[in-house]
Parts: structure tokens; C-alpha cells; sequence
């Protein structure tokens, strides 16, 4: 019985709560900035509640619904107040509620907040049917108001009880803690109108306090009225609630009504988990304020009164607080929800599409006897893949605190983000995932063990009714799957699975001689259940109507428990039968959704001795109820159109959720097997834990700590780059050392090198003359004096050259300040060139020529001579060296100086040198000449590093600022004909080299062997080709098959020029090998230089270069590569090449063409060979190259023959002295051994044997000896057929075309024999096979009289046999038919 609080004691007479007024309120617009929450993060944050709202609309919308008097499936707009606002909407001043988007329920719903009045058509929130009031106007065009006919949707508003049972329904498994009502009677509405927002007196209801809150003008001010039930937790003696997590969930109702009149009142209800966020709910535009004052308003209950008279207005607020403890859930937003502290789990990610995966992977989890069992598979190995990948994830899913990732896990299966977006098949991916684990269980101690967990026995039999006849077989299953349609239980399903169908009239069964055709029994019966059984509920089912596949969604009811003896077989013995075959359940895999647009999710009951069911949906998981597991996943019947009038909106949604939620899959345990299954002690799983699991999370865990710092870190720090005299003297490639902005020239492979920029780290806020201090320090010179820090910039031809040196006015400014002003932010990184007084080229000159005045010739240079020089200089500086200012505008400029050594083949830096602008250029020659410690009698030539692709050589005439050499250049030096120095040098000069630069590409090198069935393999040098050769010296070489008889070809082998020796030597060298190569080179440059490495013939080298999928492309030898790499190629980019060294030179080989042949072992069966023969070979040539690879006896040769095929069908035969050249490259080619074919052309002289060896007819096979024999007896007088394969369809053409031989005489049956023994079939497998008639035309005609003489019917028409038969080799499947694999 619902209790009257309006004789509480905090009950107040007064229309307004004396102890609040609008100026008490706290400030709504700082509450506002700190509070607000996106409403599209709110969505984003309940998610399912979204997808059902969605998925039950396009549902209604698909199947058609019309309203016919029910309001239409919307979602309804409630909100709280602005104390506690979730959502801003208000662009004004003033405070107001904002919409949440919540979900009504049953008979009564919120206003729209239309401002016309509403009808039974419009968006209102009134329900329509019964629940509407009918107003009936005879005289619909009259302008008199006709009497009105009204049915009352809800009691009086003074029949409390009554009204609350009508607005507040039960909710199922959730207990009510105490309900109430509350009346606020407000004496004078007009007063209250002049307040912006009034709460009612307080009343108590289940432990908590609640008020009515009143915005009488609407929370946004728009003559709307507002109003929210609000409750308060209980507090401590400072007002503050002693649960600071506090929270209540509530059904409540408000009714606003006429004191005078109670059946004028408008009654509205709704429901939520009021919390410290959200504060209060309810509505924000219940009714238009001039309604209430409207006699004729259809949302008024009343046809007489008003709801507003006199002034006077009661507002009913009903509370039902509700009892969520069993899963503490309850309407739950899941904002900062947190799994693991209230259920002991985690989630998983979803990737896009996962959830199904998701779903499957926490069933296996819960499994603990499986979970242990993953736990114990080897996973040391790198290729672990799969195994691992589950492990690291059921590690982390015991473990972590978060929801766990399934990224590693699908890379493992060989997918990509693709797969992950695609929903597959959950039965399909379960059983490949657990044949990956059955593999990498092989030849471990715990091999087979999967099988005692989910592998069952089922005996399929046919039982003969009449005699004493039993055929069967025994096999496992891993799930069983139950049919839905046309059954409401699974016990029905499982009845269906094992019912007998009985095989009689004109479907009897043969019982072999013995029994012949008897009445028989057919069935499937199980010998046994696993622990773990997996029902599979087909829920899915190909649709011919709609060609697709279509959800079943009929209702379908599973029990928590289910006894499998039943179903068991009769015959098993009854120690078997009686064991205890009582099953619980322990898994409910769910689908939500139509089958395009679905979500997957799983209910778990993860331990055996309590009945605590969870919900793992993706990343969250919580308690649920029985009802939820059970009755909320059996589907639901379809509704009538008469049903779905009857309906409210909200039970109509309700049912459209509950039609489309249903179990797929069932996860039964066995009663006598849980403790086994789920063990108490989670120790006994965990101590199966591999040991290096736990370390390399641990240790990834402290690299993306590391990782954060570093993030957190670039917030305070920042890094300068030092480019030293060592660094420059260290690089041997473009400016002045490596720069990681420069993706193409940035070699990653040189990071942390000596020609790598030095790094410190310093903070940004402090100042540059702390890191001037910090640059003293680390090239080890306290005097600053001597050093100063150049910028060095980003030019606009994307090369990094010297700017000016940082000025005083940046001496104290912070290093942030120093980079904005000085440096690009869009290209530069913070890099500075320390130049150093003591090592300008000059001062270096003078004091080392006064210590050592000798000399030395180009060919005796040394880099680490010029070095050794800089190096002595020390701390010295000459009289007449200082630092001159070279700004922009001033008069003098820093160059930077490096040398091309033409014995070294190298370029790297020296230093820099300070000079004036009008001083000449060959000013600087002979310092650097002197430097490098050659004597004036060498000239050297200057030429200016433009930028990667361009170098130019510089008039020394003329000076610094007439050719325009600024401050930061650089300028290459060389002596005058430097390739005479090293005239078996790559590079003959420095333009060589930058040339090089600019286009070398990295390659790795290793040997390629080709397998026995590839093209080449003849043509490659083996270690035995010596021996070969002397055994094929004198005599007759058979065409180097090893069998006697003629040959149609020679080999051009013999005259191989690489020597055993060379081969030998390539052999002994490292598979593999990398260097840098040009991309400017042709085939014979890179062959020259991987000869080089091998020490072998370029000539011999065959070359393959590998794309990214791995597909390898020959390289011919008019190849260049630039054909094949753009310029833009990084030199990161390492390309794989392979080569092989032939038996004959590349150019011979050329002229060598691919033939692919079938070699036929039978006529269902072959192999396919690709071999090489010069393109003016016979097919001679080809029969030689494949007896190579096949084992054929000497006696076989006089029989082989060859034909010709297209689109499965005999084209023609072929001779073995016909030119390839004549042979279209569209058809098949086909060989085998057929003597009885050869034997009839040859004796009709239509061909000729590949050899004339004597035949020996005692040698052959027994299937083919009397075919053989019969076609010498009728060799004038028998037919020929070309014969094909086909199914069904005549256009589906399969398998190997041939030519068959029809004697005269014979009947169909015994042709049909003869058949089958040619083609190798078994007497079962032919009965299925049939045979036809095809004419020119392509009609088919069967044979089905077995005594017809197939001799005759092709005697005066031109016919081909055809072959109706299943093509057992069928065509790979197209895109949309892709199938789930683990790669």
C-alpha cells in the first residue's frame, strides 16, 4: 500500500518551500562550464541503449508498423536540473534544463513540448488506443461546439493508489524498497508564476528525501511548464551526504490536476539512477501554461475542467525507490563504470566489427578448465602466433585493471582492419581457432587434450527394419547444431536432432547381396557429451526469396538445466547410460540486431557454486538477473497487426528489443564434471601461466611508462642538436650531417652514429646561456669564447645550411623564445653547428705548417691525416684569427669546406672557413691545400653543394659575393682529374658521387633455388652438372632424358662458361648479402656488381627483384632501374633481390619460353610442370624437359601422348614434331601414358610415338591391358569421342578434357565399367556419375539404357561423350564469397 507523506512533518501548507528562493540558488552558469557533459558523449557512453533504440526503430520501420492510435516508436526528450545540468543548450543567461535522450515506459509518456496543440496524428507524447481521450464531434463542420465523447485513460487524481499502479509497473527480479505519494497543493498559481524556480515541501521515501522542483515558466523560459522529482541522500552534521557515491534508482510519477475536479489532471511518468551528477529527472515541457487553463485540451483527462481554476493547482509526486543490490545496475549510465571492482572482470576492446569475437573469447576465458589448457601450450618459439597472442590475452584479462585490446590476437590470424570491420561467422572462426591450438598442441604432452574438453561422439546408423542389417559410423563432433525454426524449446530441437526417418516404398536401402533393398531406420544417436558441450542454435538461414541470409527471431526458450540421457544410444552399456548426464548452464551467447546490422555480446555464469550471471559486452561487464539471461534472450514470436494495436508505444518497443535479442550459442557444463571445469581455486589456472608472459608485459608496461614520460616530458623539454667539427667530419652524405626531416635522404640505419647530430635535452623555460653552458661542457672547452652557436636552417630548396650566429639580445631569453624567433617551426628542428674558433681552416694552416712542412700526393691522402691536423691545433688560436660578424648584412661569411678523395671514394666534411665578401674564391684554395697536405703543384677544383641535385663547379675568379656565396654554403673540393687516380673506382669525380647519392637504393641479396617444378630449375648450375656432363659425352644422348630411343631436341647446355670452380665459390658464400646500388643502373651494372660478390660471371646471373606482397619479378637484361624505382624512393626502403647462376648465359635464356604442361597420372589426377624450351621448340622439347621431373619407365615412352585443351573441352592432338609457335597460348596442354589411344591414331597414321623403341604390351597396367588389346582387334572399326567433363549445368564445364575409344558391340554397361576403370573411380563414387550425349550444338542427351550399344549412336552423328559428374577441384571462390580464415 503506497503511504500518504503529505502529514510529514517537514510538510509545509505554503505553496513555496519558505527555505529556498532563486537567489539561494547556486550559480547555474560557472555550474554549467564545469558540469557539462556532451549529449553525444552520453550516447557514445551507452552505447547498447543507443543501438536498441535504433535497431528497434528501423525494425518497426521495416516491418511496416502504422500507428493506428499508438504513438509512434520516438525517443523521448527528459531533463534535469540546471544545478546538476548534463547538457548546455542555452544560449542566454538565464538557467534552464537541457534534453536527455531517456527511454519511456508503458501507457504514459512525456510532452514533445509542441506549442500546437496536440491530435491524435502529431509527434505528441499522449499514447493513442485506450490510453487516448476520443473527442467526437457529430457536426465536424459546424462551427457550434458539439457535445464531446471522452474515455478516461487513468483514474482520478485523488485515487492515489490506483494512479500509482497505473504509472508505476513492477519491473522484474528488482524488489521494491517502500513507494509513496506526495501532494503539493499550491493555493496561489499566479504568485508562483513570478518565481523562476520553487520547490515543493520535502517527504521521505526509501531512506532518502525528495522534493517536486518547479520551473513555472519552463527551464528555458518558454512558457513551458517544467518539473523534475529530486531527492536528497541522507547527510552528517555538515550537510554533506554520507555516501559520496551515493545513488537511488527510482520509478516515480508526477501529476499535475484541478483540487475541485480530479478527473481534470494530467498524469506523467518515467524513471532513473539519480546520482551526485544527476541530481534530479523529469520534464521539461510537460504542457503549454495556456493549456491549463483549456477546458477542451485532449491531454487533459477531463471533458469539463480545467486543470488550472481558481487559481489553484495540486501536483502528485508518486516514488517507488527500487532494490538494485542483485546487480547494482540498474538504469546505470556506465560513466566511470568500473568492471573490475564490481564484477572481478574486464572487457575487451571492440576493433570495429569484434564484438562477436569478443563474445566467444570471454566464454573460453570463463572456461578455466580450457584457460589452463592454453596456458600449457609451448609458445617459446617466435612463430608461437596464435597460441600466444591467446595467452598474452587471457593473462591481461586476469590481470589488467582495464579493458583488454584484440588487436595482437587478429594480427595473428593474418587479418587486417578490413577482417575486423566484417562480422564472420562465430561457429566457422570457433572451430579454425581451435584447429590452430589443436596444431601448435602437436607433439606436446598435452596433444589430443582439447578433444576431453569440447569433443563429443555422435553414431549416424541405418538400421534395416526387417533383418538383421546395421550400417554405421562413429565420428566427433565439436558442437551440435539445433534447428530454431518450427521448434520453441531445446528440448524439442534436440528430439528433432535424433529423429529417426525411415527409409521405405521407393527409398529403400540396399543391404548389400545378402538383403538387398529393406524398410530401414535412419538416424543420428550420441555415444557421449564433452564437459564442455557448445550448442550452436540456427538462428541464421539462407533465404531464396531474398537471396540472403535471414535472422530467425521466433521465440525459443532454453533451461538452466537440461538432462542429455535421452539422447544417448540405446546400446551403450548401461553403466555408461547411467552416469549422470545433467547439463547447467554457464554461457548464453547473445545476438542483438537484424543480420546486417547486429551487436554480439555474452551472459556468463563464471563460477560453479553460486548463480552469479555476468554481462561481458565488449569493454564493459556487469551483474545481471535470471530474467535478463533467460526470458529477455528466448526471441519473440512475430505480432499481429490486431496485437500490435493493443499495445502501448512503450510495449511495443519493448517487444521489437526482445524480437531481435536472442541466444545463438549455448554453453552447457556437465553437472559431474564443474568442479573440474570452473575450480574454486584460481591458483591451480594461474600456476600454469607460461613464465615469460608476465615478464614481456611487465616489461612492455615499463617501455610505455617510459614512453608517457618521454610524451609528458616534451611538455617541460626539449631537444638541441649539435652538428660538432667530429659529426661533420663524419658524414658522408648531402649537407652537413644526417637530417631525420628529410625522409628520402634520412638513412635510419646511421641514427646514433658519429655523423648523427649530438642531442641534449634541456628545458624549455630555461635560458640560451645554459645551453651554451651545457654545449662547453660536452665538446669539453670551458673557454665560450672560443665556440659560439650557429643556427642552421631549412633553405627553400629543402637543403639545411649555416644561418647566422644567435645574437647577444638572445643570450637570456628562453630557449622557447630562441626557437620561435630564429627557427622554422613547419621544417626545422632545434639544430645549432658549434663552430669553433681553433679549427677554422686558417688557423689550423698556421699553426700546424709552422710544426710539419711536409707533403704528400693525392694517392697517399688519408681523411684521418686532415683530421689529425685539427685535432692538434688544440686550444691554440693565431693572432690574426677572431670571430668576425657574419650576419646578413655584414661583410664577411662563414663556408663550409669538404673533399672528395678519389681512393677512399668518399666525400666527407673538413671544417669551415671565415672570409670576406670581397675577397676572391681562390683565396681559400691554398689553406685548403694546405690542409690537406699536398703541395701547390696540385690543383684542385671548387665546386658549391647547391642542393641534393645539383653541384656546380665555381669560377675561383671571382669573388665570395660576386658568385653569390653566402654564409652557410658549402663548397666541395677535388684535385683536377681525380679518376686518374683510381681508375677502377665507381666514381671518377665528386659529381659522380653526388649523383650516387641521390639515387642509391639499399638492396639485400640472397640466392634463389628453384624447386623441381619450376621453370628454371634445368638451367641452373648444380655441384653434379660436371658429372652429368662427362656421363653425356659420346654416344647417343637421348635428348638427356636417360631413356633410349630418339630424341626430338638437343641440349644447348654444354656450353656453360661458368666453371665448377665459380659455382663452388658462390656456394660457399653467405646465402645472403647487402651493399647500396644505383638507381640510375641498368641490368648490367647491378649484375656486374653482385658478380662482384660472388666472384662469378655477370653473364650467368639471373635476377629477381621481390615486391611488398612477395611476388617475384624477373629482371630481363634490357632492364633499367629506374624502370622499376621512382626517384623518390627513401633510402630507408630496403629492396629484396635474388639471383641464381645458370648453366647458360642470360641472353640464351631469353629466348627460352615458359610452356606450363598437365602431366596426367590419371584422368582425374595431375601435376602441373612449367618448363623452359627455346621458343622454336617442339612439343618434343617440352615431353624431354618433363620426363625430367617425372618417373616414367623406359617401357612407358612408346605410349605417351599429348593433346590440347580449351575451356575444358578437346581441342586437338598434338604431334611431338609440332612448332610451339603454331600453338595458341590460350589452351591447355595435357600429357600422359594412354597406349590404347596412341596405338589406334598411330595405326590410322594420325601420330607418331615419341620413341620406336619395341613394345612390350606384357608391362602394361591390367586396367588399361585389355582396352588395349581390344583396340588392336578393332582398330579399323571402333569410333573416337572427345569426351569432357560437366555438372548438372551443360555451360559448367570441369576437370580434363580426353578422347575416348568406342568399340563396336559393346553395351553401355560395360562401356561404363571400362570408364570407370580409366578414370580410377571406386564402384560407389561412379554410381553417381552419369553419362550424356552432346552435340555440336551443346544438347544434351542422357544415357540411361544400359543394354543401348554406344557404338551406334554415334555412328552417323557427331557427337562428344559427356560426363556428368561433381567437379572435385572447384573454382576458388570470389570476393563477396570470402570466407573467415586464420592465416
Amino acid at each position: 500500500m503506497i503511504t500518504n507523506n503529505n502529514n510529514n512533518s517537514d510538510n509545509n501548507t505554503s505553496s513555496v518551500d519558505p527555505s529556498i528562493n532563486v537567489e539561494e540558488l547556486p550559480d547555474s552558469k560557472k555550474q554549467l562550464t564545469e558540469d557539462a557533459i556532451d549529449p553525444t558523449q552520453q550516447q557514445e557512453q551507452q552505447p547498447q541503449l543507443m543501438e536498441i533504440d535504433v535497431e528497434t526503430n528501423q525494425i518497426i520501420n521495416e516491418n511496416g508498423f502504422e500507428n493506428h492510435g499508438v504513438a509512434s516508436p520516438e525517443v523521448i526528450d527528459m531533463t534535469g536540473d540546471d544545478d546538476y545540468d548534463v547538457d548546455n543548450h542555452n544560449n542566454n543567461n538565464h538557467n534552464h534544463h537541457n534534453n536527455i535522450t531517456i527511454e519511456d515506459d508503458d501507457d504514459n509518456v512525456v510532452d514533445d513540448g509542441d506549442d500546437e496543440e496536440d491530435d491524435d496524428d502529431d509527434d505528441d507524447d499522449d499514447d493513442d488506443d485506450d490510453d487516448e481521450i476520443q473527442i467526437i464531434n457529430s457536426e465536424p463542420n459546424s462551427n457550434v461546439v458539439a457535445p464531446k465523447k471522452f474515455t478516461r485513460n487513468f483514474p482520478l487524481a485523488n485515487d492515489f493508489n490506483a494512479l500509482a499502479a497505473k504509472l508505476m509497473k513492477p519491473i522484474e527480479d528488482y524488489p521494491t524498497k517502500e513507494e509513496t505519494y506526495y501532494v503539493w497543493e499550491i493555493k496561489d498559481w499566479a504568485q508562483l508564476l513570478k518565481e523562476e524556480k520553487v520547490r515543493s515541501p520535502k517527504f521521505k521515501c526509501g531512506g532518502f528525501e525528495w522534493n517536486i522542483l518547479l520551473f513555472p515558466r519552463g527551464n528555458s523560459q518558454n512558457n513551458n511548464l517544467s518539473i523534475y522529482m529530486e531527492p536528497h541522500p541522507p547527510v552528517d552534521e555538515n550537510d554533506k551526504p554520507l555516501d559520496e557515491n551515493w545513488y537511488v534508482c527510482a520509478q516515480f510519477g508526477l501529476d499535475i490536476w484541478n483540487p475541485a475536479h480530479p478527473d481534470a489532471h494530467l498524469p506523467n511518468q518515467s524513471h532513473h539512477r539519480f546520482t551526485k551528477n544527476e541530481t534530479d529527472w523529469g520534464f521539461s515541457s510537460l504542457i503549454e501554461l495556456r493549456q491549463l487553463e483549456q477546458v477542451n485540451n485532449p491531454r487533459n483527462q477531463s471533458s469539463m475542467y480545467a486543470i488550472l481554476e481558481n487559481n489553484k493547482l495540486n501536483i502528485t509526486g508518486f516514488v517507488r525507490v527500487i532494490d538494485d543490490s542483485s546487480t547494482g545496475v540498474l538504469w546505470h549510465s556506465f560513466l566511470d563504470y568500473d568492471s573490475k571492482a564490481n564484477t572481478g572482470y574486464v572487457g575487451l576492446n571492440n576493433q570495429g566489427a569484434t564484438c562477436y569475437l569478443n563474445s566467444l573469447l570471454q566464454s573460453y576465458f570463463t572456461t578455466k578448465l580450457f584457460r589452463k589448457l592454453v596456458y600449457e601450450i609451448p609458445t617459446d618459439s617466435k612463430s608461437a602466433g596464435v597460441p600466444l597472442s591467446l595467452q598474452r590475452i587471457f593473462y591481461l584479462l586476469t590481470n589488467s585493471n582495464d579493458p583488454v585490446g584484440t588487436l595482437e590476437l587478429t594480427k595473428s590470424f593474418g587479418w587486417d582492419s578490413s577482417d575486423a570491420f566484417t562480422q564472420h561467422d562465430v561457429q566457422e572462426l570457433n572451430r579454425i581457432l581451435m584447429d590452430k591450438l589443436e596444431t601448435a598442441m602437436k607433439g606436446s604432452k598435452i596433444e589430443g587434450a582439447l578433444n576431453d574438453i569440447f569433443v563429443g561422439k555422435m553414431k549416424s546408423y541405418i538400421k534395416c527394419v526387417n533383418v538383421p542389417y546395421e550400417s554405421s559410423r562413429v565420428e566427433d563432433f565439436w558442437d551440435i547444431q539445433l534447428n530454431v525454426k518450427g521448434f520453441q524449446t531445446l528440448k524439442q530441437s534436440f528430439q528433432n536432432y535424433i529423429e529417426i526417418e525411415m527409409l521405405e516404398g521407393e527409398n529403400k536401402y540396399q543391404a548389400g547381396e545378402e538383403h538387398g533393398y529393406q524398410d530401414a531406420k535412419k538416424g543420428v544417436v550420441f555415444e557421449s557429451f564433452p564437459p564442455v558441450l557448445h550448442l550452436q542454435l540456427k538462428r541464421f538461414e539462407y533465404d531464396f526469396m531474398v537471396d540472403d541470409l535471414v535472422k530467425i527471431d521466433d521465440f525459443y526458450e532454453f533451461p538452466d538445466k537440461i538432462d542429455l540421457k535421452p539422447y544417448l544410444d540405446e546400446d551403450l552399456p548401461e553403466d555408461v547410460k547411467n552416469q549422470n548426464w545433467n547439463y547447467k548452464l554457464h554461457g548464453v551467447l547473445v545476438h542483438q540486431g537484424s543480420i546486417s546490422n547486429g551487436h554480439y555480446y555474452a551472459m556468463i555464469k563464471p563460477n560453479a557454486n553460486d548463480d552469479t550471471w555476468l554481462r561481458f559486452d565488449d569493454d564493459k561487464v556487469w551483474k545481471v538477473n535470471k530474467t535478463q539471461v533467460f526470458q529477455e534472450n528466448f526471441g519473440a514470436t512475430d505480432l499481429t497487426q490486431e496485437q500490435s494495436q493493443q499495445m502501448t508505444r512503450a510495449e511495443q518497443q519493448e517487444h521489437m528489443v526482445r524480437r531481435v535479442t536472442s541466444a545463438y550459442m549455448l554453453v552447457y557444463y556437465r553437472e559431474s564434471e564443474l568442479d573440474k571445469i570452473l575450480p574454486s581455486d584460481d591458483n591451480i589456472v594461474n600456476s600454469a601461466i607460461p613464465e615469460h608472459i608476465p615478464k614481456q608485459i611487465q616489461f612492455e608496461i615499463e617501455e610505455r611508462e617510459k614512453l608517457e614520460k618521454a610524451r609528458q616530458e616534451a611538455l617541460y623539454y626539449t631537444t638541441a642538436k649539435l652538428i660538432t667539427s667530429s659529426t661533420f667530419n663524419a658524414n658522408l652524405g648531402f649537407d652537413l650531417a644526417l637530417d631525420p626531416t628529410n625522409n628520402k635522404f634520412y638513412d635510419e640505419s646511421l641514427s646514433g652514429s658519429a655523423c648523427d647530430p649530438i642531442s641534449l635535452k634541456v628545458r624549455k623555460d630555461s635560458t640560451f646561456t645554459q645551453l651554451v653552458e651545457a654545449v662547453g661542457k660536452t665538446i669539453k672547452c670551458t673557454n665560450e669564447k672560443l665556440f659560439r652557436l650557429v643556427a642552421v636552417c631549412h633553405r627553400n630548396n629543402h637543403t639545411n645550411r649555416l644561418d647566422a650566429p644567435i645574437g647577444e639580445e638572445f643570450q637570456k631569453s628562453t630557449i622557447s623564445n630562441v626557437y620561435s624567433k630564429i627557427f622554422n617551426r613547419k621544417y626545422d628542428e632545434m639544430v645549432f653547428y658549434v663552430e669553433e674558433l681553433n679549427k677554422d681552416i686558417k688557423n689550423v694552416v698556421q699553426l700546424v705548417k709552422n710544426k710539419d712542412n711536409g707533403y704528400i700526393e693525392p694517392k697517399d691522402f688519408t681523411f684521418e691525416q686532415v683530421f689529425s691536423k685539427i685535432d692538434a691545433v688544440g686550444t691554440d688560436i693565431h693572432p690574426n684569427i677572431e670571430f668576425k660578424n657574419t650576419e646578413e648584412y655584414s661583410n664577411y661569411v662563414t663556408i663550409v669546406i669538404k673533399y672528395f678523395d678519389p681512393v677512399s671514394q668518399e666525400i666527407r666534411g673538413l671544417s669551415h672557413i671565415t672570409v670576406a665578401k670581397e675577397d676572391k674564391i681562390d683565396s681559400i684554395i691554398d689553406p685548403i691545400r694546405e690542409l690537406l697536405g699536398f703541395n701547390k703543384n696540385i690543383t684542385l677544383e671548387l665546386y658549391e653543394e647547391l642542393s641534393q641535385s645539383k653541384v656546380e663547379k665555381i669560377d675561383s675568379k671571382l669573388t665570395f659575393e660576386k658568385h653569390e656565396l653566402n654564409s652557410g654554403d658549402i663548397i666541395t673540393v677535388q684535385i683536377v682529374n681525380p679518376g686518374e687516380i683510381n681508375k677502377n673506382g665507381k666514381f671518377k669525380d665528386l659529381k659522380d658521387y653526388y649523383k650516387f647519392l641521390l639515387t642509391r637504393l639499399h638492396v639485400n641479396v640472397r640466392p634463389f633455388k628453384a624447386e623441381i617444378d619450376e621453370e628454371d630449375s634445368d638451367f641452373i648450375a648444380h655441384e653434379d652438372d660436371e658429372d652429368e656432363d662427362e656421363e653425356n659425352k659420346g654416344g647417343e644422348t637421348n635428348n638427356g632424358t636417360g631413356y633410349g630411343g630418339k630424341g626430338n631436341g638437343k641440349d644447348t647446355e654444354k656450353d656453360n662458361k661458368a666453371t665448377n670452380d665459380e659455382i663452388q665459390l658462390a656456394k660457399n658464400l653467405s646465402k645472403s648479402f647487402d651493399f647500396w646500388i644505383s638507381t640510375n643502373y641498368s641490368y648490367q651494372d647491378l649484375a656486374r656488381d653482385i658478380a662482384v660478390k660472388l666472384n662469378c660471371d655477370p653473364l650467368y646471373l639471373k635476377i629477381f627483384i621481390l615486391t611488398a606482397q612477395g611476388q617475384r619479378f624477373p629482371l630481363k637484361t634490357s632492364h633499367h632501374l629506374s624502370q622499376l624505382f621512382p626517384k623518390t624512393v627513401s633510402v630507408n626502403q630496403i629492396v629484396e633481390i635474388e639471383y641464381e647462376i645458370l648453366n647458360i648465359p642470360l641472353k640464351d635464356y631469353e629466348n627460352l619460353k615458359a610452356i606450363k604442361i598437365h602431366w596426367l597420372t590419371t584422368l582425374l589426377q595431375y601435376q602441373v610442370f612449367e618448363v623452359l624450351v627455346p621458343k622454336r621448340g617442339t612439343i618434343g622439347d617440352v615431353i624431354t624437359k618433363v620426363l625430367h621431373k617425372v618417373n616414367v619407365s623406359e617401357s612407358d615412352l612408346p605410349h605417351l601422348f599429348v593433346w590440347s585443351g580449351r575451356n575444358h573441352k578437346f581441342h586437338e592432338m598434338l604431334k611431338f614434331d609440332r612448332a610451339l609457335s603454331t600453338i595458341s597460348d590460350d589452351v591447355d596442354l595435357f600429357c600422359g601414358i594412354f597406349p590404347a589411344e596412341v596405338e589406334v591414331l598411330c595405326d590410322h597414321d594420325m601420330y607418331k610415338r615419341f620413341t620406336d623403341k619395341e613394345i612390350d604390351e606384357t608391362k602394361l597396367e591390367e586396367s588399361i591391358h585389355e582396352e588395349y588389346l581390344e583396340s588392336i582387334r578393332w582398330s579399323k572399326k571402333l569410333n573416337l569421342l572427345p569426351a569432357f567433363h560437366f555438372h548438372k549445368n551443360n555451360n559448367y564445364h570441369h576437370g580434363i578434357p580426353f578422347i575416348f575409344i568406342v568399340f563396336p558391340a559393346e553395351t553401355l554397361n560395360d562401356t561404363k565399367e571400362r570408364l570407370r576403370k580409366k578414370l580410377r573411380l571406386g564402384k560407389q563414387a561412379f554410381d553417381k556419375v552419369r553419362l550424356a550425349l552432346a552435340d555440336n550444338n551443346n544438347r544434351i542427351k542422357y544415357l540411361e539404357d544400359d543394354s543401348l550399344v554406344l557404338f551406334d549412336e554415334v555412328a552417323i552423328k557427331s557427337y562428344s561423350l559427356a560426363i556428368d559428374n561433381v567437379d572435385r577441384n572447384p573454382k576458388r571462390q570470389a570476393l563477396f564469397e570470402k570466407g573467415i580464415s586464420i592465416k
